[in-house]
């Protein structure tokens, strides 16, 4: 199994210079989109799952669950391409006041996007994503392994619980094992 880091340095040092969150079609978007896009060509081109991390004081503790599909996001780097231009908000309210970032955003878009929004942001505090995955997964595993590490670990992002019938013992215990690794690298 494969798997790697990233940090969000690079992205907190710009949006320290931003204070207001920016709407996508804005020039400050633009500047961050660059640095995110240059974080995720790094990332392989698998299916498998992915985690939004907290690393503070040597201690790691997962705050979302996540994973690629084989339809449109069918990859890692898909998905985590999407995952930067969709839930954006959370790096901004790591840095400033959430409730000042949600509110920003969601008068920006004009309330068209509040639930989309509120739900992003319970990912701030998050400093890293870890991925992790291999080729030749198939929907069912993805689900069924993402749904077991949710589980386990119970992320307070992920909200949402969903049923997936199946088992898979083996996978779910690589999969368990490569997250496992990237953590304790991080808490180094």
């Amino acid at each position: 199994m494969q798997s790697g880091n990233i940090s969000f340095f690079r992205l907190f040092e710009y949006i320290k210079q931003h204070r207001e969150i920016p709407h996508k079609d804005e020039p400050s978007f633009a500047g961050f989109k660059d640095l995110y896009l240059q974080l995720v060509r790094h990332i392989a081109d698998i299916p498998g799952w992915y985690a939004w991390i907290n690393v503070q004081n040597g201690s790691t503790t997962i705050v979302y669950i996540g994973q690629s599909q084989s339809r449109k996001t069918a990859n890692l780097q898909a998905r985590l391409n999407e995952e930067f231009l969709d839930e954006f908000v959370a790096l901004w309210a790591t840095i400033w006041n959430p409730e000042e970032v949600v509110d920003t955003l969601d008068r920006k878009y004009r309330g068209k996007y509040t639930a989309p929004i509120k739900r992003s942001a319970r990912k701030a505090g998050s400093t890293h994503i870890v991925w992790f995955g291999k080729r030749g997964l198939l929907d069912q595993q993805l689900d069924v392994v993402e749904q077991a590490l949710i589980t386990k670990y119970n992320p307070r992002a992920n909200k949402q619980s969903r049923s997936s019938s199946g088992s898979y013992p083996e996978l779910l215990a690589q999969a368990d094992a490569a997250l496992q690794s990237e953590l304790s690298k991080l808490s180094q």
